[in-house]
Protein backbone atom coordinates (compact mmCIF):
# COMPACT_ATOMS: atom_id res chain seq x y z
CA UNK A 1 0.00 0.00 0.00
CA UNK A 2 1.34 3.25 -0.95
CA UNK A 3 0.60 6.64 0.74
CA UNK A 4 0.73 10.42 0.93
CA UNK A 5 2.77 11.44 4.38
CA UNK A 6 2.34 15.00 5.42
CA UNK A 7 6.15 15.67 6.42
CA UNK A 8 5.39 19.80 7.12
CA UNK A 9 2.49 21.87 8.38
CA UNK A 10 -0.74 20.74 9.76
CA UNK A 11 -1.13 17.53 11.40
CA UNK A 12 2.27 16.47 10.18
CA UNK A 13 3.22 12.38 10.22
CA UNK A 14 -0.31 11.91 9.04
CA UNK A 15 -0.59 9.03 6.58
CA UNK A 16 -3.34 9.00 3.75
CA UNK A 17 -3.90 5.47 2.08
CA UNK A 18 -3.92 5.75 -1.63
CA UNK A 19 -6.16 2.86 -1.84
CA UNK A 20 -8.42 3.93 -5.19
CA UNK A 21 -7.46 4.45 -8.79
CA UNK A 22 -8.64 8.39 -8.62
CA UNK A 23 -8.86 9.59 -5.08
CA UNK A 24 -9.70 13.90 -4.73
CA UNK A 25 -8.09 16.50 -2.22
CA UNK A 26 -9.64 19.48 -0.86
CA UNK A 27 -11.91 20.45 1.71
CA UNK A 28 -14.87 19.38 1.12
CA UNK A 29 -15.84 16.49 3.89
CA UNK A 30 -16.95 13.67 1.75
CA UNK A 31 -13.56 13.64 -0.49
CA UNK A 32 -11.26 10.85 -0.26
CA UNK A 33 -8.27 12.87 1.01
CA UNK A 34 -9.58 15.62 3.71
CA UNK A 35 -7.07 18.84 4.31
CA UNK A 36 -8.75 21.28 6.71
CA UNK A 37 -7.15 24.37 5.79
CA UNK A 38 -9.08 27.67 4.48
CA UNK A 39 -6.11 27.39 1.70
CA UNK A 40 -7.33 24.31 0.45
CA UNK A 41 -10.08 24.43 -2.39
CA UNK A 42 -13.16 22.24 -1.46
CA UNK A 43 -12.19 20.12 -4.62
CA UNK A 44 -8.19 21.17 -5.09
CA UNK A 45 -6.65 18.40 -6.82
CA UNK A 46 -6.95 14.51 -7.93
CA UNK A 47 -4.32 11.55 -7.38
CA UNK A 48 -4.95 9.06 -10.40
CA UNK A 49 -3.46 5.83 -10.26
CA UNK A 50 -2.28 3.74 -13.66
CA UNK A 51 -0.43 1.11 -13.91
CA UNK A 52 1.34 1.12 -10.37
CA UNK A 53 2.23 4.40 -10.89
CA UNK A 54 0.62 8.01 -9.32
CA UNK A 55 -0.10 11.17 -11.27
CA UNK A 56 -1.13 14.59 -9.39
CA UNK A 57 -3.46 17.18 -11.18
CA UNK A 58 -4.96 19.98 -9.75
CA UNK A 59 -8.26 20.49 -10.61
CA UNK A 60 -8.95 24.60 -10.76
CA UNK A 61 -8.18 24.98 -7.55
CA UNK A 62 -7.60 28.72 -5.77
CA UNK A 63 -4.74 29.06 -4.85
CA UNK A 64 -2.53 26.21 -6.87
CA UNK A 65 -1.36 22.54 -6.50
CA UNK A 66 2.79 22.76 -6.26
CA UNK A 67 5.26 19.90 -6.84
CA UNK A 68 8.67 20.33 -6.28
CA UNK A 69 7.98 24.58 -6.15
CA UNK A 70 6.22 24.63 -9.49
CA UNK A 71 2.50 24.61 -9.74
CA UNK A 72 1.17 22.12 -11.74
CA UNK A 73 -0.51 22.75 -14.97
CA UNK A 74 -0.97 19.45 -16.33
CA UNK A 75 -1.41 15.93 -14.69
CA UNK A 76 2.20 15.02 -13.81
CA UNK A 77 3.93 12.18 -12.79
CA UNK A 78 4.53 11.60 -8.59
CA UNK A 79 7.34 9.70 -6.92
CA UNK A 80 8.95 9.10 -3.41
CA UNK A 81 11.32 12.00 -4.46
CA UNK A 82 8.81 14.23 -5.15
CA UNK A 83 7.42 17.05 -2.17
CA UNK A 84 3.69 18.15 -3.31
CA UNK A 85 2.24 21.38 -1.21
CA UNK A 86 -1.37 21.77 -1.07
CA UNK A 87 -1.86 25.17 0.99
CA UNK A 88 0.25 24.85 4.37
CA UNK A 89 0.15 21.08 3.53
CA UNK A 90 3.49 19.58 2.60
CA UNK A 91 3.14 16.11 1.49
CA UNK A 92 5.52 13.14 0.10
CA UNK A 93 4.65 9.96 -1.38
CA UNK A 94 5.66 7.14 0.68
CA UNK A 95 5.34 3.33 0.30
CA UNK A 96 4.31 1.10 3.56
CA UNK A 97 6.99 -0.47 4.98
CA UNK A 98 7.25 -4.23 5.08
CA UNK A 99 5.69 -6.14 7.63
CA UNK A 100 7.60 -7.16 10.55
CA UNK A 101 9.32 -10.96 10.44
CA UNK A 102 6.61 -13.19 12.49
CA UNK A 103 7.68 -15.10 15.30
CA UNK A 104 8.93 -18.30 15.28
CA UNK A 105 6.06 -21.09 15.44
CA UNK A 106 5.45 -22.64 18.88
CA UNK A 107 6.41 -25.75 18.57
CA UNK A 108 3.03 -27.95 18.94
CA UNK A 109 4.33 -30.69 21.36
CA UNK A 110 4.78 -27.59 23.67
CA UNK A 111 0.41 -27.30 23.72
CA UNK A 112 -1.41 -30.41 25.13
CA UNK A 113 -4.90 -29.08 24.48
CA UNK A 114 -6.79 -26.47 23.11
CA UNK A 115 -10.19 -25.21 23.15
CA UNK A 116 -12.42 -22.23 21.67
CA UNK A 117 -12.98 -19.59 24.10
CA UNK A 118 -15.38 -18.54 21.99
CA UNK A 119 -19.23 -18.13 23.91
CA UNK A 120 -21.02 -19.81 21.32
CA UNK A 121 -18.46 -22.87 22.60
CA UNK A 122 -20.93 -24.86 24.64
CA UNK A 123 -18.90 -27.75 25.14
CA UNK A 124 -16.95 -25.76 27.63
CA UNK A 125 -19.95 -26.51 30.21
CA UNK A 126 -20.25 -30.51 29.38
CA UNK A 127 -17.61 -31.98 32.26
CA UNK A 128 -19.28 -30.72 36.01
CA UNK A 129 -21.66 -28.03 34.77
CA UNK A 130 -22.76 -26.95 37.83
CA UNK A 131 -19.86 -26.70 39.51
CA UNK A 132 -18.39 -24.55 36.75
CA UNK A 133 -21.40 -22.34 36.31
CA UNK A 134 -21.07 -21.46 40.59
CA UNK A 135 -17.42 -20.35 39.88
CA UNK A 136 -18.39 -18.06 36.96
CA UNK A 137 -21.27 -16.49 38.84
CA UNK A 138 -18.81 -16.09 42.30
CA UNK A 139 -16.29 -14.02 40.60
CA UNK A 140 -18.93 -12.37 38.33
CA UNK A 141 -20.23 -11.18 41.39
CA UNK A 142 -17.15 -9.90 42.89
CA UNK A 143 -15.91 -8.48 39.78
CA UNK A 144 -18.93 -6.59 39.28
CA UNK A 145 -17.96 -4.17 42.24
CA UNK A 146 -15.40 -2.19 40.66
CA UNK A 147 -15.21 -0.31 37.31
CA UNK A 148 -11.52 0.43 37.65
CA UNK A 149 -9.67 -1.50 35.80
CA UNK A 150 -6.27 -2.35 37.47
CA UNK A 151 -8.03 -2.98 40.34
CA UNK A 152 -10.87 -5.14 38.75
CA UNK A 153 -7.65 -7.21 37.27
CA UNK A 154 -5.96 -7.45 40.51
CA UNK A 155 -8.89 -8.75 41.92
CA UNK A 156 -9.66 -11.50 39.41
CA UNK A 157 -5.67 -12.65 39.62
CA UNK A 158 -6.65 -12.85 43.51
CA UNK A 159 -9.63 -15.27 42.49
CA UNK A 160 -7.75 -17.31 39.83
CA UNK A 161 -5.05 -18.18 42.70
CA UNK A 162 -7.13 -19.30 45.27
CA UNK A 163 -9.30 -21.26 42.55
CA UNK A 164 -6.25 -22.74 40.93
CA UNK A 165 -4.06 -23.74 43.69
CA UNK A 166 -1.10 -25.27 41.68
CA UNK A 167 -0.95 -22.11 39.79
CA UNK A 168 2.07 -20.05 41.14
CA UNK A 169 1.49 -16.67 39.51
CA UNK A 170 -0.70 -14.94 37.06
CA UNK A 171 -1.02 -12.31 34.77
CA UNK A 172 -3.70 -10.00 32.66
CA UNK A 173 -2.23 -8.71 28.88
CA UNK A 174 -4.24 -6.43 27.39
CA UNK A 175 -4.63 -5.20 23.89
CA UNK A 176 -3.08 -1.55 23.18
CA UNK A 177 -3.31 -0.86 19.53
CA UNK A 178 -1.05 -3.51 18.03
CA UNK A 179 0.98 -4.35 21.09
CA UNK A 180 -0.08 -6.14 24.69
CA UNK A 181 0.56 -4.37 28.11
CA UNK A 182 0.95 -6.37 31.43
CA UNK A 183 -1.90 -4.21 33.80
CA UNK A 184 -1.77 -7.08 36.64
CA UNK A 185 -0.15 -9.65 38.09
CA UNK A 186 0.10 -11.35 41.42
CA UNK A 187 2.08 -14.30 42.64
CA UNK A 188 1.42 -16.91 45.41
CA UNK A 189 4.59 -15.98 46.57
CA UNK A 190 4.85 -12.95 48.62
CA UNK A 191 9.04 -12.23 48.86
CA UNK A 192 8.84 -12.11 44.47
CA UNK A 193 9.62 -9.03 43.15
CA UNK A 194 6.67 -7.03 41.31
CA UNK A 195 8.65 -6.35 37.82
CA UNK A 196 6.72 -7.91 34.79
CA UNK A 197 6.89 -11.91 34.76
CA UNK A 198 8.13 -13.12 31.61
CA UNK A 199 6.03 -14.80 29.34
CA UNK A 200 6.34 -16.37 25.70
CA UNK A 201 4.92 -13.76 23.03
CA UNK A 202 4.72 -16.56 20.55
CA UNK A 203 2.16 -18.50 22.95
CA UNK A 204 0.06 -15.23 23.85
CA UNK A 205 -0.29 -14.34 20.14
CA UNK A 206 -0.92 -17.62 19.48
CA UNK A 207 -4.14 -17.42 21.85
CA UNK A 208 -5.47 -14.81 20.78
CA UNK A 209 -5.02 -14.42 17.16
CA UNK A 210 -6.47 -18.21 16.96
CA UNK A 211 -9.06 -17.48 19.84
CA UNK A 212 -8.14 -20.47 21.52
CA UNK A 213 -6.73 -21.11 25.42
CA UNK A 214 -3.84 -23.24 25.49
CA UNK A 215 -2.56 -25.58 27.81
CA UNK A 216 0.29 -27.54 28.97
CA UNK A 217 0.29 -30.21 30.98
CA UNK A 218 4.38 -30.96 31.78
CA UNK A 219 6.61 -28.74 29.86
CA UNK A 220 9.89 -29.26 31.54
CA UNK A 221 9.12 -32.97 32.21
CA UNK A 222 8.81 -33.88 28.63
CA UNK A 223 11.77 -35.66 27.27
CA UNK A 224 10.76 -35.79 23.70
CA UNK A 225 10.39 -31.84 23.72
CA UNK A 226 12.78 -29.30 22.02
CA UNK A 227 12.36 -25.99 23.97
CA UNK A 228 13.60 -23.04 22.48
CA UNK A 229 15.53 -20.75 24.80
CA UNK A 230 12.91 -18.28 25.45
CA UNK A 231 10.79 -21.34 27.02
CA UNK A 232 14.14 -22.50 28.94
CA UNK A 233 13.92 -19.23 30.63
CA UNK A 234 11.04 -18.81 31.58
CA UNK A 235 10.98 -22.12 33.71
CA UNK A 236 7.58 -23.24 33.28
CA UNK A 237 6.03 -26.86 34.23
CA UNK A 238 2.55 -26.17 33.75
CA UNK A 239 0.48 -23.02 32.21
CA UNK A 240 -2.97 -21.85 30.90
CA UNK A 241 -3.36 -19.47 28.79
CA UNK A 242 -6.83 -17.87 27.23
CA UNK A 243 -7.50 -15.02 25.16
CA UNK A 244 -10.32 -12.53 26.09
CA UNK A 245 -12.84 -12.17 23.47
CA UNK A 246 -15.22 -9.23 23.21
CA UNK A 247 -18.21 -8.22 21.47
CA UNK A 248 -17.82 -9.07 17.31
CA UNK A 249 -15.06 -11.02 18.09
CA UNK A 250 -12.78 -8.44 19.10
CA UNK A 251 -9.44 -8.93 20.69
CA UNK A 252 -8.75 -7.53 24.19
CA UNK A 253 -5.90 -9.40 25.53
CA UNK A 254 -5.42 -12.52 27.14
CA UNK A 255 -5.15 -14.58 31.15
CA UNK A 256 -1.95 -16.76 31.76
CA UNK A 257 -1.58 -19.15 34.55
CA UNK A 258 1.86 -20.32 35.64
CA UNK A 259 3.22 -23.13 37.49
CA UNK A 260 6.83 -23.22 38.27
CA UNK A 261 6.60 -25.78 41.04
CA UNK A 262 7.46 -29.57 40.04
CA UNK A 263 4.68 -31.99 40.64
CA UNK A 264 2.15 -29.38 39.81
CA UNK A 265 0.18 -29.05 36.89
CA UNK A 266 -2.58 -27.89 34.96
CA UNK A 267 -5.21 -30.29 33.25
CA UNK A 268 -7.87 -30.51 30.55
CA UNK A 269 -10.70 -29.61 33.14
CA UNK A 270 -8.51 -26.02 34.22
CA UNK A 271 -8.19 -25.44 30.96
CA UNK A 272 -12.41 -25.34 29.96
CA UNK A 273 -12.81 -23.52 33.53
CA UNK A 274 -10.76 -20.48 32.79
CA UNK A 275 -11.78 -20.52 29.39
CA UNK A 276 -15.54 -20.06 30.51
CA UNK A 277 -14.57 -17.54 32.71
CA UNK A 278 -12.48 -15.41 30.46
CA UNK A 279 -15.88 -15.44 28.84
CA UNK A 280 -17.66 -13.66 31.56
CA UNK A 281 -14.14 -11.57 32.33
CA UNK A 282 -14.02 -10.32 28.66
CA UNK A 283 -17.78 -9.12 29.39
CA UNK A 284 -16.80 -7.03 32.32
CA UNK A 285 -13.96 -5.93 30.58
CA UNK A 286 -15.90 -3.99 28.18
CA UNK A 287 -18.48 -2.78 30.50
CA UNK A 288 -15.48 -1.32 32.58
CA UNK A 289 -14.14 0.42 29.29
CA UNK A 290 -17.89 1.65 28.54
CA UNK A 291 -17.57 3.59 31.76
CA UNK A 292 -14.38 4.68 31.57
CA UNK A 293 -14.61 6.38 28.07
CA UNK A 294 -18.35 7.79 28.96
CA UNK A 295 -16.63 9.32 31.65
CA UNK A 296 -13.94 10.93 29.53
CA UNK A 297 -16.40 11.81 27.19
CA UNK A 298 -18.45 13.14 30.07
CA UNK A 299 -15.22 15.25 31.92
CA UNK A 300 -14.38 16.51 27.84
CA UNK A 301 -17.87 17.44 27.65
CA UNK A 302 -17.60 19.42 30.86
CA UNK A 303 -14.19 20.84 29.85
CA UNK A 304 -15.31 22.06 26.40
CA UNK A 305 -18.04 23.69 28.16
CA UNK A 306 -16.07 25.88 30.33
CA UNK A 307 -13.64 26.50 27.21
CA UNK A 308 -16.73 27.89 24.90
CA UNK A 309 -17.89 30.07 28.43
CA UNK A 310 -14.26 31.09 28.55
CA UNK A 311 -14.50 32.28 24.89
CA UNK A 312 -17.32 33.65 24.39
CA UNK A 313 -16.15 36.12 27.34
CA UNK A 314 -13.46 37.28 25.25
CA UNK A 315 -15.87 38.36 22.86
CA UNK A 316 -17.61 41.92 23.53
CA UNK A 317 -21.78 41.57 23.92
CA UNK A 318 -22.48 44.82 24.95
CA UNK A 319 -23.25 46.48 21.77
CA UNK A 320 -24.91 50.24 22.83
CA UNK A 321 -21.52 51.66 22.35
CA UNK A 322 -23.36 54.97 21.94
CA UNK A 323 -26.11 56.76 23.40
CA UNK A 324 -27.59 57.98 20.43
CA UNK A 325 -27.78 54.52 18.91
CA UNK A 326 -25.96 55.77 16.06
CA UNK A 327 -24.31 53.68 14.75
CA UNK A 328 -26.35 50.25 15.31
CA UNK A 329 -24.16 47.28 15.74
CA UNK A 330 -24.33 43.87 16.58
CA UNK A 331 -22.44 40.48 15.72
CA UNK A 332 -22.62 36.76 17.08
CA UNK A 333 -21.27 33.59 16.24
CA UNK A 334 -22.18 30.33 15.82
CA UNK A 335 -19.92 27.47 16.60
CA UNK A 336 -20.19 24.61 14.70
CA UNK A 337 -18.63 22.24 17.66
CA UNK A 338 -18.50 23.45 21.49
CA UNK A 339 -16.09 25.99 20.31
CA UNK A 340 -15.42 28.28 17.27
CA UNK A 341 -12.36 29.15 15.31
CA UNK A 342 -14.53 32.24 14.14
CA UNK A 343 -13.84 35.98 16.06
CA UNK A 344 -15.14 39.30 16.32
CA UNK A 345 -14.46 42.16 18.24
CA UNK A 346 -14.73 45.89 18.53
CA UNK A 347 -13.87 48.77 20.55
CA UNK A 348 -13.84 52.52 20.33
CA UNK A 349 -9.74 54.07 19.58
CA UNK A 350 -8.70 57.10 21.70
CA UNK A 351 -9.91 59.72 18.84
CA UNK A 352 -13.20 58.48 19.08
CA UNK A 353 -13.68 55.87 16.27
CA UNK A 354 -14.55 52.23 16.34
CA UNK A 355 -12.49 49.90 15.03
CA UNK A 356 -14.20 45.93 14.70
CA UNK A 357 -12.80 42.81 13.31
CA UNK A 358 -14.19 40.00 11.96
CA UNK A 359 -12.41 36.39 11.16
CA UNK A 360 -11.98 32.90 10.63
CA UNK A 361 -9.23 30.64 11.74
CA UNK A 362 -8.22 27.81 9.52
CA UNK A 363 -9.76 24.77 11.29
CA UNK A 364 -12.24 23.86 13.62
CA UNK A 365 -12.34 23.11 17.48
CA UNK A 366 -9.84 23.81 20.39
CA UNK A 367 -6.65 24.50 18.20
CA UNK A 368 -8.68 26.56 16.09
CA UNK A 369 -10.36 28.24 18.98
CA UNK A 370 -7.14 28.86 21.11
CA UNK A 371 -5.08 30.08 17.99
CA UNK A 372 -8.68 32.57 17.78
CA UNK A 373 -7.69 34.05 21.44
CA UNK A 374 -4.34 34.65 20.26
CA UNK A 375 -5.25 36.02 17.34
CA UNK A 376 -7.78 38.68 19.70
CA UNK A 377 -4.93 39.22 22.17
CA UNK A 378 -2.61 40.28 19.54
CA UNK A 379 -4.82 42.73 18.15
CA UNK A 380 -6.03 44.32 20.94
CA UNK A 381 -1.86 44.81 21.65
CA UNK A 382 -1.36 46.13 18.02
CA UNK A 383 -4.22 48.52 17.80
CA UNK A 384 -2.65 51.69 19.18
CA UNK A 385 0.66 51.71 17.42
CA UNK A 386 -1.50 51.25 13.78
CA UNK A 387 -2.20 54.16 11.68
CA UNK A 388 -5.14 51.98 9.89
CA UNK A 389 -6.35 49.07 8.88
CA UNK A 390 -3.93 47.63 6.74
CA UNK A 391 -0.95 48.64 8.44
CA UNK A 392 -2.59 46.78 11.46
CA UNK A 393 -2.91 43.42 9.33
CA UNK A 394 0.36 43.76 8.14
CA UNK A 395 1.89 43.86 11.90
CA UNK A 396 -0.09 41.04 12.84
CA UNK A 397 0.49 38.94 10.07
CA UNK A 398 4.29 39.69 10.80
CA UNK A 399 4.12 38.44 14.48
CA UNK A 400 2.21 35.20 13.67
CA UNK A 401 4.74 34.10 10.66
CA UNK A 402 7.10 35.34 13.12
CA UNK A 403 6.03 32.55 15.87
CA UNK A 404 3.41 30.21 14.41
CA UNK A 405 4.30 26.38 15.52
CA UNK A 406 1.03 25.45 14.57
CA UNK A 407 1.08 26.50 11.45
CA UNK A 408 -2.53 27.48 11.65
CA UNK A 409 -3.53 31.11 9.76
CA UNK A 410 -6.36 33.43 9.62
CA UNK A 411 -8.55 35.73 6.98
CA UNK A 412 -9.67 38.80 8.91
CA UNK A 413 -11.36 41.95 7.96
CA UNK A 414 -10.87 44.95 9.53
CA UNK A 415 -12.55 48.25 9.62
CA UNK A 416 -12.29 51.64 11.67
CA UNK A 417 -15.48 53.54 11.50
CA UNK A 418 -16.26 57.45 12.16
CA UNK A 419 -19.11 58.31 13.12
CA UNK A 420 -19.00 62.02 12.78
CA UNK A 421 -19.30 61.72 9.06
CA UNK A 422 -19.74 57.88 8.07
CA UNK A 423 -16.13 57.62 6.58
CA UNK A 424 -14.88 54.25 6.63
CA UNK A 425 -11.55 52.21 6.21
CA UNK A 426 -11.46 48.68 5.04
CA UNK A 427 -8.53 46.57 4.81
CA UNK A 428 -8.70 42.58 4.08
CA UNK A 429 -6.48 39.48 4.78
CA UNK A 430 -7.43 36.91 2.33
CA UNK A 431 -11.61 36.86 3.82
CA UNK A 432 -14.46 37.37 1.87
CA UNK A 433 -15.26 40.73 0.75
CA UNK A 434 -18.46 42.43 2.88
CA UNK A 435 -21.67 43.06 1.65
CA UNK A 436 -23.27 46.65 1.73
CA UNK A 437 -26.93 46.98 1.90
CA UNK A 438 -28.76 50.45 0.49
CA UNK A 439 -31.28 52.34 2.26
CA UNK A 440 -33.62 51.15 -0.15
CA UNK A 441 -32.62 47.09 0.83
CA UNK A 442 -30.40 46.52 -2.02
CA UNK A 443 -27.31 44.58 -1.12
CA UNK A 444 -24.06 44.40 -3.58
CA UNK A 445 -20.56 43.23 -2.28
CA UNK A 446 -17.72 45.68 -1.42
CA UNK A 447 -15.09 45.68 -4.19
CA UNK A 448 -12.44 45.15 -1.96
CA UNK A 449 -8.85 44.43 -2.94
CA UNK A 450 -8.50 40.19 -1.07
CA UNK A 451 -5.11 40.39 0.22
CA UNK A 452 -3.83 37.38 1.30
CA UNK A 453 -4.20 35.04 4.49
CA UNK A 454 -3.20 36.16 7.86
CA UNK A 455 0.30 34.04 9.20
CA UNK A 456 0.51 32.44 5.76
CA UNK A 457 3.68 33.86 4.28
CA UNK A 458 6.23 36.95 6.14
CA UNK A 459 4.97 39.83 4.15
CA UNK A 460 1.87 40.71 2.82
CA UNK A 461 0.56 43.26 0.58
CA UNK A 462 -2.81 45.03 1.92
CA UNK A 463 -3.91 48.48 1.39
CA UNK A 464 -7.03 50.49 3.17
CA UNK A 465 -9.88 51.01 0.51
CA UNK A 466 -12.21 54.28 1.59
CA UNK A 467 -15.85 55.14 1.37
CA UNK A 468 -18.43 56.56 3.16
CA UNK A 469 -22.01 54.71 4.48
CA UNK A 470 -24.88 56.77 4.43
CA UNK A 471 -27.26 56.96 6.82
CA UNK A 472 -29.50 54.03 6.47
CA UNK A 473 -26.96 52.09 5.01
CA UNK A 474 -25.54 48.61 6.88
CA UNK A 475 -22.12 46.97 6.05
CA UNK A 476 -22.14 43.25 6.34
CA UNK A 477 -19.40 41.07 7.14
CA UNK A 478 -19.85 37.47 7.20
CA UNK A 479 -17.34 34.04 7.40
CA UNK A 480 -18.05 31.31 4.92
CA UNK A 481 -20.08 29.30 7.27
CA UNK A 482 -22.99 31.27 5.82
CA UNK A 483 -22.19 30.88 1.70
CA UNK A 484 -20.36 27.70 1.56
CA UNK A 485 -23.03 25.43 3.82
CA UNK A 486 -24.32 22.46 1.60
CA UNK A 487 -27.99 21.33 0.81
CA UNK A 488 -29.05 18.03 1.03
CA UNK A 489 -26.48 15.83 -0.75
CA UNK A 490 -23.56 18.27 -1.38
CA UNK A 491 -24.86 19.37 -4.35
CA UNK A 492 -24.97 23.07 -4.08
CA UNK A 493 -24.09 25.99 -1.64
CA UNK A 494 -26.19 28.47 -0.07
CA UNK A 495 -24.36 31.23 -1.55
CA UNK A 496 -23.67 34.72 -1.72
CA UNK A 497 -26.66 35.43 -3.64
CA UNK A 498 -28.83 33.95 -1.21
CA UNK A 499 -27.30 36.00 1.51
CA UNK A 500 -27.91 39.02 0.17
CA UNK A 501 -31.35 38.06 -0.67
CA UNK A 502 -32.23 37.45 2.95
CA UNK A 503 -30.52 40.06 4.59
CA UNK A 504 -31.98 42.69 1.95
CA UNK A 505 -35.53 43.69 0.74
CA UNK A 506 -37.82 44.28 3.39
CA UNK A 507 -35.59 43.00 6.10
CA UNK A 508 -33.52 46.43 5.82
CA UNK A 509 -36.33 47.69 8.18
CA UNK A 510 -35.68 44.51 11.19
CA UNK A 511 -33.35 45.42 13.93
CA UNK A 512 -29.70 43.72 13.26
CA UNK A 513 -30.58 41.01 15.31
CA UNK A 514 -33.41 39.89 13.91
CA UNK A 515 -31.43 40.50 10.50
CA UNK A 516 -29.10 37.98 11.97
CA UNK A 517 -31.57 35.53 13.12
CA UNK A 518 -32.97 35.12 9.40
CA UNK A 519 -29.74 34.77 8.11
CA UNK A 520 -29.41 32.00 10.62
CA UNK A 521 -32.64 30.50 9.96
CA UNK A 522 -32.08 30.61 5.92
CA UNK A 523 -28.93 28.50 6.13
CA UNK A 524 -30.44 25.84 8.72
CA UNK A 525 -33.57 25.39 6.43
CA UNK A 526 -31.53 25.41 2.93
CA UNK A 527 -29.08 22.54 4.72
CA UNK A 528 -31.50 20.48 6.35
CA UNK A 529 -29.43 19.64 9.43
CA UNK A 530 -29.58 21.11 12.64
CA UNK A 531 -25.82 20.53 13.01
CA UNK A 532 -24.00 23.24 11.60
CA UNK A 533 -20.67 22.39 8.72
CA UNK A 534 -18.79 25.40 9.93
CA UNK A 535 -18.57 28.01 12.26
CA UNK A 536 -21.08 30.46 11.34
CA UNK A 537 -20.44 34.72 11.98
CA UNK A 538 -21.90 37.81 10.82
CA UNK A 539 -21.37 41.81 12.11
CA UNK A 540 -23.38 44.50 10.83
CA UNK A 541 -23.18 47.89 11.50
CA UNK A 542 -25.67 50.77 10.51
CA UNK A 543 -25.17 54.66 10.02
CA UNK A 544 -28.90 55.81 11.48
Amino acid sequence: MVSLVTIKGPNAGQCFALNGDSLLIGRQEDVAIYLDSLAVSRQHARVERHGGEYFIEDVGSSNGTFLNGKRLVAPTLLTEKDVLQIGPYVLRLRPDPPPPPSSPPLPDQIIRAQISAAPSNLTLYNQNPAHKLQVVLDIARHLGRTLELESLLGRLLEHLLHLFPQADRGMALLCEGEHLKVKAQRSRHKGETQSDYPYSRTIVRRALEEGVGLLSEDVAGDANLELSATMISLKLRSFLCVPLVGFENRRLGVIQLDCLRAGHVFNADDLELLTALSIQVATVLENADLHAQRLREERLRQELLLARDIQQAFLPADFALFDNGDPELFARVHPARQVSGDLYDFFLRPDGRLAFFLGDVSGKGMPAALFMIAVRTLIRHLAPSASGPAELLRNLNRALTEDNPTALFVTLLHGIYDRRDGSLLLACGGHPPPLLRRGNGRVEPLALPPGMLIGSVPDLRIEDTELNLKRGETLIAYTDGLTEAFGPGHKEMFGRERLCEVLGGANRSLSLEACADAASAAVRDFSGQTELQDDQTLLLLRRM
